[in-house]
């Protein structure tokens, strides 16, 4: 097939799609990828799509540095989801592949770690939490907007769901950081945490509220507003302490205005004051 054929193939989508990437799999992905990767958007998003069937992980992800950095949203999101069939096929010879992106100079490139990570997370394999999490641990303390974004997606929608009970423990173990950047990954991630840990969420908030940037004290509050829906009762009870607080108050009234928007606001502050 010539170039021209490849991509009017991918452009129909559908099996016309599944077709092309079959027979480029089992032509060359690598040598078909490096072919494509200087062509237009559609060309790129190939290249990013058949990297992730390469059994040659090491020159795959030499490429896939590039793409996961690409300007194009949707080639950045294929590169990010071969970079994850890798990890899970090819574990020990990507993992420290992937660690080294970690430093690369594009907040796009290390944000693609966390998102490759995530993509691994599989709850049938309790082997790879600890090195997973490991690899994702540096990334807390990263700055630029792209990495935070992406580090938060991966603990929220990918490792909580996953591990619950480790990914709980590690954040309990975070949230003992000084960095400021650090303890708002914390609080964010214990808003997606399942109904069952909510209490125990509350202990690790509790520290975590003690911060003095504001940025932190603010996602406490939207968290303990999250955590409110599904477990109003233990919340609650929080916010009541925390309304005797004078360090905590102003988060809790925070909260309490948040959860206000969701129900009405003498219902908010009943499961506050109680009896009231």
């Amino acid at each position: 097939m010539t170039q021209e054929e490849v991509l009017g193939a991918w452009r129909r989508g559908g099996t016309s799609r599944d077709r092309v990437l079959t027979t480029l799999s089992k032509e060359d992905a690598l040598d078909w990828a490096a072919r494509l990767l200087p062509g237009p958007v559609e060309a790129r998003r190939l290249a990013a799509t058949l990297l992730g069937r390469s059994p040659c992980p090491e020159d795959a992800l030499g490429l896939l540095r590039q793409l996961a950095a690409d300007g194009d949203r949707y080639t950045r999101e294929a590169a990010v989801q071969a970079g994850g069939d890798l990890l899970i096929r090819h574990f020990d010879e990507v993992y420290p592949i992937l660690g080294a992106w970690r430093t690369d100079p594009s907040p796009l490139v290390r944000r693609a770690v966390a998102l490759i990570a995530g993509a691994a997370a599989d709850p049938a394999r309790l082997d790879r939490v600890d090195p997973l999490l490991r690899l994702l641990g540096p990334l807390l303390a990263d700055r630029a907007m792209e990495v935070r974004t992406g580090v938060a997606a991966a603990l929220v929608h990918a490792f909580f769901p996953a591990y619950p009970d480790d990914v709980f423990e590690q954040l309990t173990y975070w949230s003992t950081s000084h960095d400021e950047q650090v303890l708002w990954h914390v609080a964010t991630a214990l808003g997606g945490a399942p109904p069952e840990l909510a209490r125990r969420c509350l202990i690790v908030l509790r520290r975590v509220a003690l911060s003095k940037r504001r940025y932190v004290r603010a996602v406490v509050a939207r968290t303990l507003a999250r955590l409110a829906a599904a477990s109003p009762d233990a919340v609650g009870a929080e916010l009541r302490r925390w309304l005797g607080d004078e360090e905590r108050l102003p988060i809790a009234r925070e909260a309490l205005g948040r959860i206000g928007e969701g129900q009405s606001c003498s219902a908010a502050e009943a499961s506050a004051h109680p009896g009231a």
